[in-house]
């Protein structure tokens, strides 16, 4: 853990990292850092492989493609329900991807591989420059280089850089879309190396038999329901960041809480019952990059909130006793899409 990080979680307030923007609440504690993390911070001799600084001519395009793929994420999991799957299967040899979901239920479609990305030294390698892989299934990052020649991106025809995560996403945007493929799906490969596939859904979607038409009005209905929701939340997460986190008044905000949520969520356990208060506040509408509502295949539907810098809240909205309730909030959706910043 970065030593700045570590005295700050202890209670240091004074810690802050060399680089980066702080900002700091009417009392003087930090209550956000933005930081660019130096690329193999650790390694005496610098990174391993080229960093590449952005190319600020070619930023919209890049917007572009993010906002092409952000697009394509939404309709893919309002279409075919990904983000649910549990698990994927992909074969090299006939560049098939399977994902699999609950109920036996598959999602097949033809893949390429893109690159993969190792974390242990934040380095990309792209699949055309991988003698490894087939290069029937490199295509698509084939035709991603020859649109980095074309536009004088290096970032597209250097094989192997390091980089920023967040920075790698517009480039994964831009040689899917670029490709003509549908978009792109994040596969872990022994648990920390992220393969990234472009892939193709040859087959128009199909509703799973016992699956209602799309019902657009209770959809606008669970949105609803989950803005209300955190509206009501807000103010008390606030009022405590307000009072300093008093532990005076922690009870009190904690039952108003708690008279909230069981208004809005239909649950016979105490799994999800509200029991602290923070700040930044979960429930607050501002650092929410993407915000959408789709159907969930088995009925009822699925609010999808993600974070602009981190994270995402995803909350299953059923029908009970004729009224629409939260009754879950899943924290395993979506491990295969990718959201990038779209920032300007």
């Amino acid at each position: 853990m970065l030593e700045w990080l570590r005295k700050l979680m202890a209670g240091d307030q004074g810690a802050e990292p060399s680089q980066g923007e702080v900002e700091r609440d009417e009392q003087g504690r930090i209550t956000r850092v933005t930081q660019t993390l130096s690329l193999a911070e650790d390694r005496a001799d610098g990174p391993a492989h080229p960093v590449l600084a952005p190319d600020d001519s070619l930023a919209p395009r890049l917007r572009e493609a993010c906002d092409w793929l952000i697009g394509q994420n939404i309709r893919l999991a309002r279409d075919r329900g990904l983000g649910l799957e549990r698990n994927y299967d992909f074969d090299q040899d006939t560049g098939q991807l399977t994902l699999k979901f609950a109920r036996g239920r598959t999602v097949a479609a033809r893949a390429q591989i893109l690159g993969s990305f190792d974390p242990s030294d934040r380095s990309f390698l792209w699949a055309w420059a991988n003698p490894s892989l087939l290069p029937a299934i490199c295509e698509d990052a084939e035709r991603a280089k020859a649109e980095g020649e074309r536009l004088g991106l290096a970032a597209l025809t250097t094989p192997t850089q390091t980089v920023a995560f967040d920075n790698l996403k517009p480039l994964l945007a831009l040689a899917a879309q670029t490709g003509g493929a549908d978009g792109v799906y994040r596969g872990m490969v022994n648990g920390t190396t992220s393969v990234f596939l472009s892939f193709r859904l040859d087959e128009p979607a199909r509703k799973p038999r016992a699956a209602a038409p799309v019902d657009e009005a209770m959809l606008e209905a669970a949105h609803a329901l989950v803005t209300a929701y955190d509206a009501e939340m807000l103010p008390i997460d606030r009022e405590h960041h307000e009072h300093d986190g008093e532990d005076s008044i922690l009870r009190t905000l904690i039952d108003r809480k708690l008279a909230i949520y069981h208004r809005y969520w239909s649950r016979t356990d105490s799994y999800w019952e509200p029991s602290s208060l923070g700040w930044p506040s979960d429930h607050d509408p501002a650092p929410k990059a993407v915000h959408f509502t789709v159907p969930h295949p088995q009925g009822g539907a699925l609010d999808v909130a993600i974070g602009r810098d981190v994270g995402e809240t995803v909350y299953r909205i059923e029908p009970v006793d004729d009224a629409l309730k939260i009754t879950d909030q899943l924290l395993d959706w979506g491990g295969g899409f990718i959201w990038p910043r779209v920032d300007g």
